[in-house]
């Protein structure tokens, strides 16, 4: 067998016996959307915050360590506002080139900056969504959700506008269960934003946050 498709079989295993803790959507068969944000806290994040608060939707943001250790506030108000807060590494490190040491002290790093959360159980979301059967499971042994995604707005993407971000995550493009991936930092982001909640509600979507989106 190939190096490759070996390492390949031993992360499908490995996700298998994992007991539905790598998340990459909910059930096809229930009308909920996720809505997750990537890279925070930023400058932007109130900004964010604002229209989800306006739109009465809540979503999953996944911060990193380093920025939120800058914005400590910004986890209170995450919170505050019924957001559910994950982890995105301490610095956005590719996981996958870190030594097990070097990924243990990641993680333990941005749990601390984040503090308890009140689902209990802390989810996360791994840099560039980079992965392998070591971080896989070094991740689940410490106790994590691993939440990916379904649906990629590109919205870091050169060139990516308002409307290219919206098409993208028009009800036509997406199904129920999906997870769509964002970014804090981005206005063009931020601008689509309401756009992209009225056409999803308007189309009979319920957006929840990834914990309530396996929840039932």
């Amino acid at each position: 067998m190939p190096v490759v498709e070996a390492v390949r079989s031993r992360v499908r295993d490995l996700v298998q016996r994992a007991s539905g803790r790598v998340i990459w959507r909910g059930s096809p068969d229930v009308r909920r959307i996720a809505l997750t944000f990537d890279d925070g806290p930023q400058p932007l994040t109130q900004a964010y915050l604002d229209v989800l608060d306006a739109k009465g939707v809540p979503a999953t943001f996944f911060v990193m360590g380093d920025l939120t250790e800058q914005r400590r506030p910004m986890i209170i108000e995450y919170l505050r506002y019924g957001h559910q807060v994950g982890g995105h590494g301490y610095d956005h490190a590719r996981l996958t080139t870190l030594s097990t040491r070097q990924l243990l002290d990641q993680l333990e790093r941005t749990e601390r900056a984040i503090g308890p959360v009140p689902q209990g159980r802390l989810w996360m979301r791994p840099p560039y969504g980079a992965t392998n059967a070591r971080v896989l499971a070094t991740m689940l042994a410490r106790g994590y959700m691993v939440g990916m995604w379904s649906v990629d707005s590109e919205d870091y993407a050169p060139g990516a506008d308002v409307d290219a971000i919206v098409a993208r995550c028009a009800p036509e493009r997406v199904g129920p269960g999906d997870v769509i991936l964002f970014h804090e930092g981005y206005p063009q982001t931020l601008a689509a934003l309401p756009r992209i909640i009225d056409g999803l509600v308007g189309a009979g979507y319920e957006l929840v946050t990834m914990a309530d989106l396996v929840a039932t």
